[in-house]
C-alpha cells in the first residue's frame, strides 16, 4: 500500500490530492490530508481523503509527506517543532518533500534540523499548474541526492509527469525561481500586448486567436529549450538584434502615439542587445 500525505489542501495541495484520489491504481492508496481550513478538509474528506488532526500525527501515519503550503513561515510551522512533520517522521520514517516555493536556505535549515534526528528533507518544487495536478502531470524537480529523489520517485510519479534530479538540496528550489521568470515576463508582456492591440482598435478576439494559432505548437521562448543549451549562448548576430530592435521599437512607437505605457517592452528593448548579443 502507498501512503502518501499531504500537508496543505489549497488550490496546488487539493488539486494533487484530488488527482491521486481520483486516479486508476493498481494497488491501494491512501491519502492522508492536513489543513488549517475546515473547508478544504470538508472537500478532502469528500473525495475519499484521510484526515489529520496536525501536521506531526499526518507524518506519523505515511511513507512521504508533500508540504504544499504557501510561504516560507508556513513551511517551516508545518515543519518544525514537537507537533510538526519532522517529528512526525521520526516514528514513520516517512520522506519529507517541500514541494512550496520558498528560499533554498529554508530548505537547507530544515533539512539539516531534520538530519539530526535521521530524518530526509528535500526540496521538490512543482510546476505546471492546478490543471496538470489534477491530471497527474506535474514537473516535480528535486534538489538533493539521487538516491533520495529515487525514494520520492514512487510517490512523485503519482501526481507528476516527469521527476527529474536538478543538482544538491536547495537547486530545486533555484530552479524553480528561474523557470518562474519566463512564465512571469511573457505574462506581463502578454498583457502589455492586449493594452496595446486595445487602444489601437484591434479585435480583441481576433487577437487572441492569432496568438492562440501561431503559438499552439510552440511558443516563441520554446525555441531556445528545443535544442541543447550552452552558456554562454551564442550570439544570434547583429541582423537578429536589428530585427528586434525594429518590431518592439515599432511597438513602442505605437504606444507612444496612443498614449498606452509599455514598461516591460521598453526594458527589453534596451537590452535586447546584451540578452542576443551582436
Amino acid at each position: 500500500m502507498t501512503r502518501l500525505g499531504i500537508i496543505g489542501l489549497g488550490d496546488m495541495g487539493g488539486a494533487i490530492a484530488e488527482g491521486v484520489l481520483t486516479g486508476q491504481w493498481d494497488e491501494d492508496v491512501t491519502v492522508v490530508g492536513f489543513d488549517i481550513s475546515e473547508t478544504a478538509m470538508e472537500h478532502f474528506i469528500e473525495l475519499g481523503g484521510t484526515p489529520a488532526g496536525s501536521a506531526g500525527e499526518l507524518a506519523r501515519q505515511v511513507d512521504l509527506v508533500a508540504v504544499v503550503v504557501i510561504d516560507d513561515a508556513q513551511v517551516r510551522q508545518v515543519c518544525s517543532g514537537d507537533g510538526g512533520a519532522i517529528a512526525g517522521a521520526v516514528e514513520s520514517g516517512a520522506l519529507v518533500a517541500i514541494h512550496s516555493t520558498v528560499r533554498p536556505a529554508t530548505v537547507i535549515e530544515l533539512a539539516a534540523e531534520a538530519a539530526a534526528v535521521g530524518v530526509t528533507v528535500i526540496d521538490a518544487p512543482v510546476t505546471g499548474g492546478t490543471p496538470a495536478a489534477r491530471n497527474r502531470d506535474l514537473v516535480v524537480f528535486c534538489g538533493g541526492d539521487d538516491a533520495h529523489t529515487e525514494r520520492g520517485r514512487p510517490h512523485f510519479e503519482r501526481y507528476g509527469g516527469m521527476v527529474v534530479n536538478v543538482g544538491p538540496l536547495g537547486a530545486g528550489q533555484r530552479a524553480k525561481v528561474a523557470r518562474n521568470l519566463i512564465s512571469y515576463a511573457e505574462m506581463a508582456v502578454a498583457y502589455e500586448a492586449i493594452a496595446l492591440a486595445a487602444a489601437a482598435g484591434v479585435d480583441l478576439k481576433a487577437f487572441a486567436d492569432i496568438v492562440s494559432y501561431s503559438d499552439r505548437n510552440i511558443g516563441p521562448h520554446m525555441g531556445i529549450f528545443t535544442r541543447p543549451i550552452i552558456y554562454p549562448p551564442p550570439a544570434f548576430g547583429g541582423s537578429f538584434a536589428r530585427i528586434a530592435h525594429k518590431d518592439l521599437g515599432g511597438a513602442r512607437a505605437l504606444a507612444e502615439e496612443l498614449g498606452v505605457d509599455l514598461p516591460i517592452t521598453s526594458v527589453v528593448d534596451h537590452n535586447i542587445d546584451a540578452a542576443f548579443g551582436e
